[in-house]
């Protein structure tokens, strides 16, 4: 079971990310970048056609309406300080995630009965994602060094 925040469980609560797609030729990076601006931290990736992803918002709500003017503020703001340039570049898209955390934001690999959940993935859900699918095996293929992560 890994259906994260769509399915209501009291001890998950939502995250909601924001982010801004941006296009510009003025700027060229060749891998990701992180900035921790004194206001709101930022990530900047590249994508192909002179694209960037531009985010890095940790709001602790689980509603996933539309981007927030403040967050679309702060997040061109940082993306202006980490480089100038950004401040002429075309908004292109914009998109809201709500991610599933525990209290401590920590992941959890949990048998229930035949049923085995994964979930509070949190931010890390793609970097995490293989090391929750073994621990899931392990336990399913009986492993004796498996156990639960929670």
């Amino acid at each position: 079971d890994c259906t994260g925040i769509a399915e209501p469980r009291p001890e998950l609560r939502g995250v909601r990310g924001e982010m801004l797609m941006l296009r510009t030729g003025e700027i060229s990076l060749a891998r990701p970048v992180r900035l921790l601006h004194p206001r709101i931290p930022v990530y900047v990736v590249p994508r192909e056609q002179n694209l960037f992803m531009v985010g890095a918002t940790m709001i602790e709500c689980d509603a996933d309406g539309p981007v927030t003017v403040r967050s679309t503020m702060e997040l061109l703001g940082a993306a202006y300080a980490l480089h100038p340039a950004f401040g002429e570049a075309e908004l292109v898209e914009t998109g809201v995630g709500v991610r599933p955390a525990f209290a401590d934001n920590l992941p959890r690999v949990e048998r229930d009965g035949g049923h085995i959940r994964i979930n509070g993935l949190y931010r890390h859900g793609f970097l995490l994602a293989p090391a929750m699918a073994r621990q899931a095996a392990d336990l399913i293929l009986g492993n004796p060094a498996a156990k639960e992560f929670a």
